[in-house]
């Protein structure tokens, strides 16, 4: 269990670790510029986020997969906060590292009941009432407020915003015993929030079904085998392109080097698909699940560095790479959040 925020050398340690492999990071804010980042390659995310939890000095937090290249950290959240990115810049920059961080396009986080958004946590740690103030209508008003969130958050990303946005105020009101204020901006988030899920006849005949379990993993089954096969013509392109290029003799070594990472997408996602397919009951399905997620976390932050952002302009070989691995976890993720 990490016991201390990871800081000094053993930052630098686990940055570079994390250009080689995934590595699990869970970040709490401070209150008073004691923020708290634990990094660690076995930990999962989750566990990691309760042990920051007890660090730090706020109830916040935020944890996923970390994974970096020469100029970028990439965080793919499994719960995220506000200014994640830029919070996490500046504890780097305050411990001697100078880099960019970046959300990586992924997977939607998986909320848990008591930390499904920033703004959950708002509304669901209200202060305490003033004398003469109705206790009871306040925790109603805070738990239907809760819930709101917890409601936009898996509704998606645009109902997540409107709830982020309007929780603050709505608690604000709820403490300040502003209730029929707080009753009414419920009713208007509640009404806003359906709003973005509303589509037209139309919309909906053209919306795509959800690719069912056993079509999502051939179609992972088969990007594997087209981007091995593209790794291979890569590296054969350079082989030819060079071979009658004095002093350039190294160039196919070093470019099977930097398309080594590859071999990570490998049959453990495929493992864990077929398991949540034989899955007896819901609690270890959620489980697999949750695991499946990680393991397309993982992947989707190797095809956001910066080597597999341009590998297919490469001009030695016709390729298509990270297009075919990326589209094809989309689907997988989609198959078993559906």
């Amino acid at each position: 269990m990490a016991t201390q925020a990871t800081d000094g050398a053993a930052l630098r340690q686990m940055v570079n670790l994390a250009r080689k492999q995934s590595i699990g990071f869970a970040f709490c804010p401070g209150s008073k510029n004691d923020d708290v980042l634990l990094l660690d390659k076995r930990q999962p995310p989750a566990a990691l986020a309760k042990d920051a939890k007890k660090i730090g000095s706020t109830p916040k937090t935020a944890f996923g997969r970390m994974s970096a290249d020469a100029k970028t950290i990439w965080l793919e959240c499994e719960s995220a906060l506000p200014n994640l990115a830029k919070s996490i810049r500046k504890y780097l920059k305050d411990n001697g590292i100078s880099t960019d961080v970046q959300l990586a396009d992924g997977v939607a986080p998986t909320p848990e009941p008591e930390q499904s958004a920033p703004a959950a946590q708002d509304a669901s740690v209200a202060p305490e009432a003033k004398p003469g103030v109705d206790k009871t209508a306040q925790r109603a008003l805070s738990q239907e407020l809760k819930e709101a969130v917890m409601k936009a958050a898996r509704a998606g990303p645009d109902a997540q915003r409107l709830a982020s946005a309007a929780a603050k105020q709505i608690a604000a009101q709820i403490k300040r015993n502003d209730l029929e204020a707080a009753r009414t901006a419920l009713s208007e988030l509640a009404s806003r929030i359906r709003g973005t899920q509303a589509t037209s006849p139309e919309q909906t005949a053209q919306k795509s079904a959800p690719p069912d379990l056993a079509t999502a993993r051939r179609d992972w089954a088969r990007a594997r085998k087209a981007a091995a096969g593209d790794v291979r013509a890569l590296v054969a392109g350079v082989k030819k392109a060079t071979a009658d290029a004095d002093g350039l003799g190294h160039a196919p070594r070093e470019i099977a080097k930097l398309v080594q990472p590859a071999r990570q997408l490998d049959s453990r996602l495929d493992t864990l698909l077929a398991q949540i397919e034989k899955a007896g009951s819901p609690a270890e399905r959620q489980k697999l699940t949750q695991a499946a997620q990680r393991q397309i976390g993982s992947h989707m932050g190797l095809m956001n560095t910066a080597f597999f952002k341009a590998v297919d302009q490469s001009g030695f070989a016709e390729t298509n790479i990270r297009a075919t691995v990326l589209g094809s976890l989309r689907k997988v993720n989609k198959a078993i959040r559906g």
